[in-house]
């Protein structure tokens, strides 16, 4: 049943074809500078653990206002 799977939180989000497709493009031209292989889940995680409060915040003032 739909309530029983929603009950707990999933570890996954689901991201559009575009998004995904930009990730990967950033993914493939930091692997072919440094030599790493860095896939677009990689990329994404590094965005939020970095940016993540510093988009929090303008997004709360922005949207404050």
């Amino acid at each position: 049943m739909l309530q029983d799977v929603m009950k707990e939180p999933s570890e996954m989000i689901y991201i559009g074809a575009t998004l995904h497709q930009a990730l990967e493009t950033f993914a493939a031209s930091v692997s072919a500078h440094c030599g790493y292989s860095i896939t677009a889940d990689h990329f994404a995680q590094y965005l939020v653990d970095h940016y993540g409060e510093i988009a929090q915040d303008t997004m709360i003032a922005t949207l404050k206002n």
